[in-house]
C-alpha cells in the first residue's frame, strides 16, 4: 500500500472550509481512481507550532497507481478545486505504508 497525506493550513474561516470540504470536496476526493481507502481527521491544536487545521489520507495500493490518480482528470479536478474552500493551499506528501 502506499499512503498519500493533504495537511490543510488553518483556514480563515473554519466553518466555510467543513461545510465546504466535507459536502463538496471529499465526495470529489473519493473518486480518485484506485482509491482503497481514505481518512479526514480534525486534529486538535496540541503545543506552541501550529497544527495542521485539516489532514486527509488516502490508500493506494502502489506509488505508481497513486501517482496515476493524481495524473488523472479526476485528480485534476481534485486539484483545481482545493482554491474554494483552502485558498492558502496544502501540504502534500506520501509513503509506502505497511499498514
Amino acid at each position: 500500500m502506499h499512503c498519500l497525506i493533504v495537511l490543510y493550513p488553518q483556514p480563515a474561516d473554519p466553518a466555510h472550509f467543513k461545510a465546504y470540504y466535507e459536502r463538496t470536496h471529499v465526495p470529489l476526493a473519493k473518486q480518485f481512481p484506485g482509491l482503497r481507502r481514505w481518512h479526514v481527521a480534525y486534529p486538535a491544536q496540541l503545543g506552541p507550532a501550529p497544527a495542521p487545521f485539516c489532514i486527509f489520507r488516502g490508500w493506494f495500493d502502489s506509488e505508481a497507481a497513486m501517482v496515476a490518480a493524481l495524473q488523472s482528470e479526476i485528480g485534476g479536478r481534485i486539484a483545481a478545486d482545493v482554491p474554494n474552500y483552502s485558498p492558502a493551499g496544502a501540504t502534500i506528501c506520501h509513503f509506502p505504508d505497511r499498514d
